[in-house]
């Protein structure tokens, strides 16, 4: 039986210039580290600059000769797939929501995030799809862009069915900024039929570990060395030197979060057979981390079609003559209707924002005529008086400067207010729409009244998902 190994690695290189620290320096180190490993596919995130691209082109010319880079936005996507085969096609795809323009710090709405996909020819297993996305951040406690990053995964899910329906392996990498018991986390599991590369290998071991008692947090403290693999944390660890130190002196004390993915459609020539936490030492002759997130390794046996599988393995593999089906989904309708609430919730939060914007504008409008009618008025009264010069002067210059502040600021919440904003709540009604589609369409289903040729799977009964930011490894073996 052929079995040859694909290796696939990913990783958020946090190379935003200026903002990043020791970026060139670090960058170097991890192309330096990928040229020198045996990767037949590497994906990274957070390649914002140009002349990194170009070093990491240059270096890895001989190893991953066939790498694309994926244009988007003002300021880039900062996506790049490099492979050992010969890539034949490339794709973008833009999601609907992704950031605000008045966010500029946040800066996600002006990098253009999505989806960035590229078809390999490889020699065993042919047309095999590999994506690699970023999805929206989060900021604050309140976490505002839990609709984006909701909406984002929910297309990202979409795209990824109808590349499984054309018949093509598929493999789905990056920092998806959510964690296993979140919304995102299952759209991906349950609605594109992924398989989480690094859970399918060390579910097991999270088992067991579930069943350990840790209550002194003196003794988690000391052994989060211990942890980062076995929980597959790639964010926020103690472990990696450019997380923030006041993270930790907070209780309950945090080992950090599972952000970093490699999905992949399991199939008789596909399967998992290693998955670990990858890049999480330091840069060789330094205290230095590589990146403020650590990598994913996962390593695929390539079978030949005449593979035998385990019952256990076959039940994780949905009906491919199923898939372009609308209503072929093993995500539980219940969790639809906490997606939808979010679109809602985020509709409403929206509409609120765009009309406190819309509100400014039309009291900067009636500000701005009553300082221009001062600046005109306000002159021609005081010409009879013997300071009526100077008065004017600084009636003009100051009135004039106002009126252009105003006016530039009047024309911003208009444009924000009025156009994106009326653009985010179609997008999220949009969205709403269509998961309010698919509950009809699985209540139909269920009723007998439509038909996808079998009976519909549902997954397993799974206690109920928190979308908390928190290492919950009892919720996690649930997904």
């Amino acid at each position: 039986m052929n079995t040859n190994e694909l290796s696939v690695l990913t990783l958020n290189c946090w190379g935003l210039n200026f903002v990043s620290k020791k970026r060139r320096f670090r960058l170097k180190a991890i192309v330096d580290a990928i040229s020198h490993a045996d990767h037949d596919i590497v994906t990274l995130q957070e390649i914002w600059m140009w002349e990194d691209f170009d070093y990491l082109k240059q270096q890895t010319q001989f190893t991953l000769p066939y790498a694309k880079c994926f244009y988007s936005g003002a300021l880039g996507s900062g996506l790049a797939i490099l492979s050992k085969y010969p890539i034949v096609s490339t794709s973008y795809f833009r999601y609907s929501l992704a950031g605000r323009p008045l966010k500029v710090f946040h800066g996600d709405f002006y990098v253009g995030k999505g989806c960035g996909s590229v078809c390999i020819e490889h020699p065993d297993i042919g047309v095999l799809e590999v994506f690699t996305t970023h999805l929206h951040a989060g900021y604050g406690k309140s976490d505002e862009y839990e609709g984006h990053r909701v909406s984002e995964s929910w297309e990202l899910a979409n795209l990824l069915r109808a590349s499984a329906a054309q018949g093509r392996h598929v493999i789905a990498t990056g920092d998806f900024n959510s964690i296993p018991t979140s919304h995102n986390y299952q759209l991906l599991k349950a609605h594109a039929f992924m398989s989480d590369s690094w859970l399918e290998i060390h579910q097991e071991e999270l088992s067991h570990d579930s069943n350990t008692n840790h209550t002194n947090d003196n003794s988690m403290e000391s052994s989060f060395h211990d942890m980062v693999q076995p929980l597959g944390i790639t964010c926020n660890s103690p472990m990696n030197t450019w997380s923030n130190p006041e993270k930790f002196k907070q209780q309950p004390f945090s080992l950090g979060d599972r952000l970093d993915y490699i999905f992949y459609r399991k199939s008789p020539q596909l399967q998992c057979i290693r998955s670990c936490v990858a890049m999480a030492d330091h840069i060789p002759g330094t205290h230095m981390s590589f990146s403020d997130h650590f990598g994913v390794h996962s390593t695929f046996a390539i079978y030949d079609s005449a593979a035998t599988m385990t019952t256990a393995a076959k039940n994780d593999i949905p009906d491919p003559s199923r898939l372009s089906h609308p209503t072929y989904t093993w995500i539980e309708p219940s969790m639809l209707e906490e997606i939808r609430t979010i679109f809602k919730r985020d509709m409403v939060a929206t509409r609120r924002t765009a009309n406190l914007l819309l509100a400014l504008f039309v009291f900067l409008v009636v500000t701005l005529i009553v300082v221009y009618v001062i600046v005109i008025v306000l002159p021609v009264s005081l010409r009879v008086h013997e300071k009526g010069s100077l008065v004017t002067i600084l009636v003009n210059t100051l009135g004039g400067l106002c009126v252009i502040a105003m006016a530039a600021i009047a024309t911003i919440c208009l444009i924000v207010g009025f156009v994106f904003g009326h653009t985010e709540q179609r997008a999220l009604r949009q969205f709403e729409l269509e998961v309010t589609t698919l509950l009809e369409g699985l209540k139909l289903l269920k009723g007998g009244d439509i038909s996808n040729t079998n009976t519909n799977r549902q997954s397993p009964q799974r206690k109920p998902v928190s979308g908390s930011r928190s290492n919950d490894t009892d919720a996690l073996l649930n997904l």
